[in-house]
């Protein structure tokens, strides 16, 4: 199994695209969870080159625009898709599209799936589990298995025993990590208030969660990266690494 990451920041970063990957493995269709934001998706999959028409399932974790945003780039080129996502997501990603291409005809092969939390999918031929985030709007944590191996993503979340069941023993556990503490209180106070784990969450989860490997991602503008990779390093004994638009993750 591998993942492709193609977004590692928050809205208004200047340097990093919003939360999106790809997850690919054999005799298994690729899988994209959370497609980026705003229309930055195709610069995205350029840019790791991969093809945009071999897409088809979706997964979208909610629906805030630096997660949900880049399926309009999908509906746009008139591709068909399997959208999985909570009836909340799904209207919000509908909202976005009346609002903006309301004109637009879509392919007729689009799809639209409902998940639920704590239920188990097969999508694209992988095993994929959702769990309930803690977030200001429905949220879930995916996790996916294929071939003995599991990859788990919190999406945005505060620390809660749902996430930690989500990554429990994964090889791989990509953790919401908006910003270290050490990055100063006015930081802290940011990622709490706007419901989103901090660097050392983000390893107290792995830990429990007795995860492989920890990769925090979807980081803030105002987040140093040393102090995200020094934080998480000192509350998670394994592996760490601050993830990069680009990076790929073999598992």
């Amino acid at each position: 199994m591998e993942v492709i990451v193609l977004g590692t920041g928050a809205p208004l970063h200047p340097d990093r695209a919003t939360t999106g990957m790809i997850i690919t493995a054999p005799g298994c269709a690729p899988l994209l969870v959370d497609a980026c934001g705003g229309l930055e998706l195709a610069r995205q999959l350029d840019r790791v080159a991969f093809d945009r028409s071999a897409l088809r399932a979706v997964i979208v974790t909610h629906r805030h625009l630096d997660h949900a945003g880049g399926v309009q780039d999908l509906l746009l080129a008139q591709m068909p898709l399997d959208i999985y996502a909570l009836p909340d997501t799904h209207e919000g990603i509908a909202a976005v599209t009346r609002g903006s291409f309301p004109e637009w005809e879509l392919n007729s092969e689009v799809s639209r799936h409902e998940i639920f939390s704590d239920a188990a999918y097969d999508i694209a031929g992988f095993r994929v589990e959702f769990f309930e985030a803690e977030h200001r709007v429905p949220t879930v944590a995916v996790r996916v298995s294929q071939g003995g191996k599991t990859f788990a993503f919190s999406a945005d979340t505060v620390i809660c025993d749902h996430v930690v069941r989500c990554a429990k023993d994964a090889d791989l556990f990509l953790c919401d990590a908006l910003c270290a503490d050490l990055d100063g209180e006015a930081a802290s106070m940011c990622a709490w208030n706007a419901m989103h784990t901090t660097a050392k969450d983000a390893a107290v989860m792995a830990t429990r969660a007795e995860v492989g490997a920890l990769v925090c991602t979807h980081l803030a503008r105002f987040a140093d990266p040393a102090n995200v990779l020094a934080e998480a390093e000192a509350s998670f004994s394994g592996p760490v690494t601050v993830a990069r638009d680009g990076d790929r993750y073999s598992i």
